[in-house]
């Protein structure tokens, strides 16, 4: 994705913090500075439509434009599995605020955009549907830079539909309620991601009003935020380059009466009611004509197809069409076709229209059947193998099945301990080291420029003009044998790195499968402050000397059984700078090196925004003591609590305060390590 660039809106990951005027709810500024280019090249077409002749008219005066739109609830079984109920209120907000229906919350002061959603009644493949599909999925905990794996359990063509996708979290208590794409970006890439408790105004988003999925959309359409840019100099040439878009010098929260700039004529407050600000919910209720107008420039030329007569009929979304009651229609997918003997597979039910049961069958597989919704299959047996499922629902029966589906394979016997990489040879990669690079685009390579740790060469990635936030890279390890290493095995590498900017930061991720690539576990994990080296700087990152590289210790004991360990070393960026990595040794612990290796990972702050009841969550890899502070934005430490002898693994507090409202640090502490989240109580 790199030199494709991603136009993965991070672009408008808007968070619960409405009323806080000292964070940022979206990330489509940043997304911006990050991607330009792409950013560009959209803004381009929709400014050259804008300019045709008597566009303005056109705007006002154009056919209805119906958008066809398919959910995709991707939940684990909680209630982030929001009833179809709950979906279809979203839709009726977003069509109450797109087209200005009189006695609702949309009917304010702006226009009627001539822009109307539908949920999806035909599939790609022209089967019955309600519009709504649902995964059961870990993946409800979404991580941002995960998004193309939801494309990988359920997308459909995004030319015909808008995809929607729900999750429990996004970025775990980041409070990051939602993000959409920009007109232009890759297509896997191409819809919206928000919180189920922000989908739609009953169920679990009773709280809320809708106002998150139109704020993502109006990114979508090729919106900006109103306070984009800033007062500038020209009301239409700056800012949102919308013209009767009062300019506003930054975002608004809650619900003020603000008149932040004065280069308008006439000179008018800001905006606060504009869907595309930051204010509160209950006091956005409009779009203007000239985000109307920018809105249908975007569907005359970058999405062109998913409102056209044909494909409304493709989509069952023509006035015409009228639905049956809808049968199940049997689906399901696999996170690998390919596995090693004695492995074991997830499948994951694709399955539409509410089924209320499955049978599974699995020749050469264990179990042979299965009614679970997800099973889990190991095969012990060499050979390829096909998968059967029949899904059951109240109008009826259907089935599918996959042949030569499954194929088992003899893993190869990894190579035999120690292992050192210097990257000295003048072959990149080399050693038996692969590079898993699937955007095609900007990834690692050997460099010779700075100062090593030793020698005169290291591994680089730039994610300077790395610019596809959220894309991963990985230096690939040849596959390994400790059975016959007598010793504990460790991973001890150097590393060097610096951020272009203080807000964010590139990662930094250690992987571990011991089944031939199927799953992986985390072993290692740096970001922000424990990730940099170096100073923080936009010029590129260049390390000066040997000692400001760090550390990577990293014991691996629990794989000393297996005889095909894969290891791999990422990069996930965040459009930050270089980072370097050198002298990769894996066999026995290098006494005298400092271990760097956190002990503290996995932490989490929820609810957050929080009423003052807090739940924190948090993995130690070694038992420890610990202490939890959380210090108001004075600095003042309004509570604290030490705790002896902490256990390893996974451990969980519970906080009753009855703090104020307002944005507070929380962190945990122990002898070496401070780790830090931003907590907002709002009661």
């Amino acid at each position: 994705m790199k030199k494709t660039i991603l136009i993965l809106s991070i672009l408008a990951t808007c968070s619960n913090l409405f009323g806080q005027s000292t964070l940022e709810p979206c990330y489509f500024d940043k997304y911006q500075r990050k991607n330009q280019l792409k950013v560009n090249e959209a803004e381009k077409a929709i400014k050259e439509e804008i300019a045709k002749s008597k566009l303005y008219q056109k705007a006002m005066t154009s056919p209805v434009k119906v958008i066809p739109v398919v959910v995709h609830v991707i939940h684990n079984g909680g209630t982030e599995n929001i009833s179809d109920a709950q979906i279809q209120s979203q839709i009726d907000v977003l069509n109450e605020d797109f087209r200005k229906i009189t006695g609702t919350n949309g009917d304010g002061n702006g226009v009627d955009t001539e822009i109307e959603f539908c949920l999806a009644k035909k599939t790609p493949e022209g089967e019955c549907t309600n519009g709504i599909v649902r995964i059961q999925s870990t993946l409800s905990n979404h991580q941002t830079y995960q998004r193309s794996m939801l494309k990988q359990l359920t997308y459909w063509d995004n030319t015909r539909y808008l995809n929607m996708y729900v999750v429990k979290s996004i970025n775990g208590s980041s409070g990051i309620l939602g993000y959409s794409s920009f007109p232009g970006g890759p297509p896997d890439e191409d819809g919206i991601v928000v919180r189920h408790n922000y989908f739609g105004r009953i169920g679990t988003a009773a709280a809320s009003i809708g106002r998150t999925t139109t704020h993502e959309i109006g990114h979508w359409f090729g919106l900006y935020h109103t306070f984009n840019g800033g007062c500038g100099v020209d009301t239409c040439a700056d800012g949102d380059y919308v013209c009767d878009t009062p300019p506003a010098a930054n975002p608004n929260f809650g619900c003020p009466t603000i008149n932040s700039c004065s280069i308008d004529f006439p000179d008018v407050n800001d905006q606060i009611q504009n869907y595309l600000d930051y204010s509160d919910d209950n006091c956005k209720d409009m779009f203007t004509m000239g985000q109307k107008t920018r809105m249908h420039a975007t569907l005359n030329t970058i999405r062109t197809l998913i409102w056209s007569d044909t494909n409304l009929v493709f989509t069952g979304c023509d006035s015409g069409y009228v639905s049956s009651p809808c049968n199940v229609v049997a689906d399901f997918t696999a996170n690998s076709q390919t596995i090693c003997i004695n492995n074991q597979i997830l499948f994951t039910n694709k399955t539409l229209n509410g089924a209320t049961s499955y049978q599974w069958y699995f020749p050469g597989g264990t179990p042979a059947t299965s009614t679970s919704t997800n099973p889990a299959i190991t095969y012990n047996a060499l050979g390829t193998y096909s998968v059967k499922l029949v899904a059951y629902g109240g109008l009826g029966v259907d089935s599918i099945e996959f042949t030569n589906y499954i194929t088992v394979t003899t893993p190869p016997v990894g190579q035999a301990l120690p292992y050192f990489e210097g990257f000295e040879s003048f072959i990149f990669p080399s050693n038996g080291i692969t590079i898993d690079n699937p955007d095609g685009g900007i990834t690692w390579e050997r460099d010779t420029i700075a100062v090593m740790y030793s020698g005169v060469a290291a591994a680089k990635i730039n994610n300077l003009i790395n610019t596809n936030y959220g894309q991963s890279d990985a230096l690939l390890l040849p596959s390994f044998d400790f059975t016959t290493y007598t010793v504990t095995p460790y991973l001890f590498f150097k590393w060097a790195y610096a951020k272009s900017d203080p807000s964010y930061s590139d990662e930094l991720i250690v992987l571990v499968s011991k089944d031939c690539g199927v799953n992986w576990t985390q072993v290692f994990y740096r970001t922000g402050t424990n990730l940099v080296t170096g100073p923080t700087q936009t010029t590129p990152y260049i390390p000066d000397a040997t000692t400001v590289w760090k550390t990577a210790n990293i014991g691996l004991s629990t794989y000393s059984t297996y005889s095909n360990v894969l290891i791999k070393i990422v990069n996930v960026t965040d459009g930050g700078n270089n980072l370097y990595i050198d002298h990769i040794n894996l066999g026995s612990n290098i006494t005298g090196i400092e271990d760097n290796e956190t002990n503290i990972t996995q932490f989490e702050v929820y609810p957050n925004p929080s009423n003052g009841i807090i739940n924190i969550q948090y993995y130690l890899n070694q038992p420890e003591d610990i202490t939890i502070k959380i210090i108001d934005m004075l600095g003042k430490i309004v509570y604290e609590n030490s705790y002896k002898n902490k256990m390893n693994g996974s451990n969980k507090d519970f906080i009753n305060t009855e703090l104020t409202n307002g944005v507070y640090n929380i962190s945990i502490q122990t002898k070496s390590e401070t780790i830090n989240k931003k907590l907002i109580i709002k009661k």
